[in-house]
């Protein structure tokens, strides 16, 4: 598929829509069960090119890892590990690469991790460093801070570990979850810790497999040593970032949608932007495991997404139809990701006719009457999912190489249609 044109609603539809398992909860959830002694079955996984990442890379460890229908068991665990050489590829997942990365410094082997090119050129710098603070044995095969790397431990010490909180909170998420395999492990934060709640999402898996965190409001973390991952079941929540997209589309276009699985009191970031749609005046109700949005419109607003930066290219596309100024701060961590976000989504929108400024850590937006635009996608998947936001609107949008969602939304394009949005397929 070489783009996809979509073709704006006619009217304010009143749909709803099934979304997926949650890919940072499916593999927060695969690594832990490595770590649990007996066998884990993990329910309504996410089935994508970031999960099934992780999973090859258990596999060639020696994992035994099986599918089943909406069920992930993994029978083996990291007991299983010989000792050995492993070629490692975690594609273009940084969650697999960053996780993977601590798990690799406490089993046998001389381990070679890499990424496809666009995440071996993504900082991982700081969680070395974290990690040799504990003895770990990393070499860069390339370019110094940065992917592919071989790792030769397969012991840590226990201690304290001290590592800049504004990087990335995936680098203190990877030590927390081997920190059962290491002892008693305090890590410190330098400065602030950015993007908190996905912090809280390790905490909370952590909490359910059996090891409790103790968190000192973020500027510190605690777990005490003997403790050991005990868990037979897991059930993956739907998907906050996911849902994202069909709220926006609900604001947009004034109709009203629900996003069914999802839990509204997540502990994911992105179940954030629910509240933030609601200051634009949305109306927003919740369910047990549903959220629905009455559209209303979108308005210009002053807003940090810096605990929810995922949905910051949401947010901008949305602020390119609204009559005045939006100014989003706290997007520097979108510099490092897939693509350099902000200066991606600048680039689009200029396409659109919208003007935008940014700083280091800040993103202006210009809006009022967006046009049709071919968007090109970077090989990232949320530009691809937030600028079709747009097309929901917008008569013309394209969307090139759409089939990035596949990272972490398949079924992104079958879902648009199911609500009615209907898509040229080029």
């Amino acid at each position: 598929m070489a783009n996809i044109q979509i073709q704006p609603l006619l009217k304010p539809v009143d749909a709803s829509v099934e979304i997926p398992g949650s890919k940072s909860y499916t593999n927060r959830a695969l690594l832990m069960a490595t770590m649990c002694k007996a066998p884990v079955r993990i329910l309504r996984p996410l089935i994508s090119d970031d999960t099934k990442a992780m999973m090859r890379c258990l596999k060639a460890l020696g994992i035994k890892i099986s599918e089943k229908s909406d069920e992930i068991h993994v029978e083996g665990n990291i007991g299983d590990i010989k000792d050995g050489a492993y070629e490692l590829d975690a594609d273009l997942s940084g969650t697999t690469i960053r996780f993977l990365l601590a798990l690799l410094c406490v089993v046998p082997g001389i381990k070679t991790l890499k990424g496809k090119e666009g995440l071996n050129k993504r900082p991982i710098g700081d969680l070395v460093d974290g990690l040799r603070q504990c003895g770990a044995k990393i070499e860069y095969l390339e370019k110094e801070g940065f992917p592919p790397l071989r790792i030769s431990s397969s012991t840590l010490n226990p201690g304290t570990i001290r590592m800049k909180g504004d990087v990335s909170s995936q680098f203190f998420s990877a030590i927390l979850m081997i920190a059962p395999m290491i002892g008693e492990i305090t890590i410190e934060v330098e400065g602030e810790q950015i993007s908190k709640p996905y912090i809280a999402m390790t905490i909370d898996t952590m909490s359910r497999f059996g090891v409790p965190v103790a968190n000192y409001e973020y500027k510190s973390y605690h777990i005490f040593g003997s403790q050991v991952y005990q868990a037979s079941e897991y059930t993956v929540e739907g998907d906050a970032s996911s849902a994202s997209y069909f709220a926006a589309i609900a604001a947009l276009t004034r109709s009203t949608i629900t996003v069914m699985n999802v839990n509204p009191q997540s502990a994911q970031a992105d179940i954030r932007f629910f509240e933030l749609l609601a200051d634009m005046g949305n109306e927003v109700t919740y369910e047990k495991d549903a959220i629905t949005v009455h559209g209303t419109g979108v308005k210009p607003m002053e807003v940090s997404m810096e605990d929810c930066p995922d949905q910051a290219q949401t947010m901008a596309v949305l602020a390119a139809f609204a009559d005045g100024v939006t100014k989003i701060s706290g997007v520097r961590s979108l510099r490092v990701k897939e693509t350099e976000r902000v200066k991606a989504v600048e680039k689009e929108l200029e396409k659109m006719g919208i003007r935008t400024e940014s700083t280091e850590d800040t993103l202006t937006i210009y809006g009022g009457d967006p046009k049709p635009a071919a968007i090109d996608t970077y090989g990232d998947h949320r530009m691809a999912m937030a600028f079709a936001v747009a097309g929901a609107k917008l008569d013309g949008m394209v969307i090139n190489d759409p089939g990035v969602v596949s990272k972490t939304f398949p079924l992104f394009w079958d879902k648009l249609e199911s609500i009615g949005i209907k898509l040229d397929r080029i």
